[in-house]
Formats: C-alpha cells, structure tokens, sequence
C-alpha cells in the first residue's frame, strides 16, 4: 500500500519512492535486496550462500583462452629456418625447416642486421644502418662507437629483447678474457682478419624468457 504525503493528491503517482539503504530497499514490508534474488532451485535453496568448493578442485585456477600455462616462461616464438637467405628442406620429412625458441629469435636478430635499414617499404625502421657508417664515421674509434649504437637500436626494436647487455669487438680487451672460450687458432684467425681491416663484434642480449643470446656480426669494416 502506497501512502500518500501530506499535501499531494492520493494518486500512486504522489507516493513516496523507495530508498536504498545497506542494500535494502526501504518502503516494503520488511525490506527486500537491492538486487534481484535468484531463482530458487532443489539444489540452491533462497537465501543459501554459494555453494560449497570441492578441496580438490581449489587450486586450479581457470583457463583463459589464447593465455598459456602461467608457469612457463614467455615464448620466444618460431620461424621458418633459413640458410643463406634461402628456405631449408626438412631431410625428416617433405616439409620445410623450423626454428623454434631462441634460434627463432637468433635469426631474427640477424636477418635484422644484414638488412638495411629503409629497404623494407613496409616497415623502414626495420634493418640496420650500414651505409651512414662510411658517411659519418672517419676513424676506426669513430665507426665502432656508431656501430654499438646501431647495433643496440636494430636488437632492441624486437620485443623479445629486453635488453642489449653487452657489446665488444674482437679486439677489446673483453675478447681476450678467458672466460669467452676462444682458442689459440681463433685469436690468430682474428689477427689475420684485422689485417685485412675487418673485424667482428658480439653482442649479448637478454630476452624475455630469462635467457642470454650471443650474437656475431662478421666482417664490420
């Protein structure tokens, strides 16, 4: 029954509206939920909480579609293997090679590298920039500086690099730390190149599955 205030006509229209307070609505006997109540079933009776969670079925938690496994680390995704610029036969099978998971991304990093920069019509930030290295840079000092810089923009435009720790030459001092694992016959093999003005730079990245790569860039004049 509506009641109708003071100094209005008694049409419904003149009644005081329901109020919400606390999640009640004020106005009806007793007070009902704000919200709709839900239906009642053998199984859910009215008023009843949520049901009961099996024990056994507490820690999984659900699948989302296109999510993987939380617990593994984040892809470093695949390709096509490539040799010398071109495709490569499975010799397992009638099907083309793949590469799968940091060789994928090697050879990325490297088609990167070869490329250069603003040939690719689709994408002219893609590549590195090997022909502004003989305009600008005049001495040796001067060309191994721009190529570290280039060199971290061109690796570090992929996003599965986070980071570009680490970028030395075959001539640094690094080179020549045993810890890098290079014989007797490499070094010779480097001084061999040095005389020929060509050198080799490395360069090691991290990646966003927590793995290290190291990659080679030969013949860096």
């Amino acid at each position: 029954m509506i009641t109708p205030r003071a100094g209005h006509g008694n049409g419904p229209e003149d009644g005081p509206g329901p109020t919400i307070s606390d999640g009640v609505v004020a106005g009806a006997a007793g007070g009902v939920p704000a919200s709709r109540p839900r239906a009642a079933t053998a199984a859910t009776p009215v008023g009843a909480g949520p049901p009961p969670v099996d024990p056994a079925l507490a820690g999984i938690r659900p699948y989302i579609p296109g999510e993987g496994p939380r617990e593994a680390p984040p892809s470093l995704g695949h390709s096509l293997a490539l040799l010398d610029g071109d495709l490569v036969l499975d010799p397992h099978g009638h099907d083309l090679s793949l590469v799968v998971g940091g060789e994928a991304l090697a050879q990325a990093l490297e088609l990167a590298v070869s490329t250069q920069a603003g040939s690719d019509r689709l994408n002219i930030r893609f590549g590195f920039d090997a022909l502004a290295l003989g305009a600008f840079a005049r001495d040796l000092p001067t060309r191994k500086e721009y190529v570290t810089m280039e060199l971290v923009r061109c690796l570090s435009a992929d996003r599965r690099v986070t980071d570009v720790r680490e970028v030395f030459f075959d001539d640094d001092p690094r080179f020549d730390d045993p810890g890098t694992g290079f014989d007797e016959q490499a070094l010779r093999g480097v001084a061999a190149a040095h005389t020929d003005r060509r050198y080799t730079v490395y360069a090691v990245v991290d990646t966003i599955a927590g793995t290290a790569l190291t990659l080679r860039a030969r013949g860096i004049p």
